[in-house]
């Protein structure tokens, strides 16, 4: 998006839900988008004509459409296979997103979702994890990643996840804070030469019962 342009949004609500709450969902997803193009068209210096609006998909793609693009903006000096991680051709425990511009059929921006199972006070938690989040740095601060991040949360959420939480680069810490998730005390770590620190955010509330 551009300071001349509009956002578009295509969304597909019949692949959006996960269980039984895909119709709530998708409404919540529409609301997303909704906000964000009147975020973005407030602070257009002009308004939209059919030529400057920029049509943006949000899809769940298949893992080696996401390769790629996590390899050129990650680590573009390693080989392709250093991106490949474990479970991310599992369908059942794995999700993949890719944000695409119109006319592209290469995403911009990619994420992927991992859901795991964890043992917590003898209640069984859903924990949702998302990793090798990136934008093509010629399409970075526009956005784009922001709303596909959104969607993501909500589709986390949509499955019945209690949590969300991502291994992230110290640098870009700042950056998740302002969507909502915070730094877990003591849990920084180093690899490959990167600093990270973990960071996590909450997405529903326990239940009597958790507590």
């Amino acid at each position: 998006l551009t300071r001349r342009g509009a956002v578009h949004i295509h969304t597909d609500p019949h692949e959006y839900g996960r269980r039984r709450s895909t119709i709530d969902s998708a409404v919540h997803w529409r609301a997303v988008c909704q906000t964000h193009v009147a975020r973005m068209s407030a602070a257009a210096d002009t308004t939209a004509t059919a030529d400057s609006v920029t049509a943006i998909s949000v899809r769940v793609i298949p893992p080696q459409m996401v390769w790629p693009l996590r390899h050129e903006v990650m680590w573009p000096s390693k080989p392709l296979e250093y991106v490949v991680i474990p479970g991310d051709e599992d369908a059942a425990t794995s999700r993949h997103f890719g944000l695409f511009l119109l006319d592209k059929d290469e995403p911009v921006s990619v994420v992927s979702l991992f859901w795991e199972r964890r043992e917590g006070q003898g209640v069984d938690e859903s924990v949702a994890q998302f990793r090798k989040f990136c934008t093509r740095v010629s399409h970075q601060r526009k956005g784009y990643g922001t709303l596909l991040l959104e969607r993501l949360v909500a589709d986390a959420r949509a499955g019945g996840a209690k949590s969300l939480w991502c291994n992230a680069r110290v640098e870009q810490a700042g950056y998740y804070r302002k969507l909502g998730l915070y730094e877990v005390p003591g849990r920084a770590f180093e690899k490959d030469g990167q600093r990270y620190v973990i960071m996590e955010m909450p997405l529903r509330r326990p239940t009597a019962r958790e507590k």
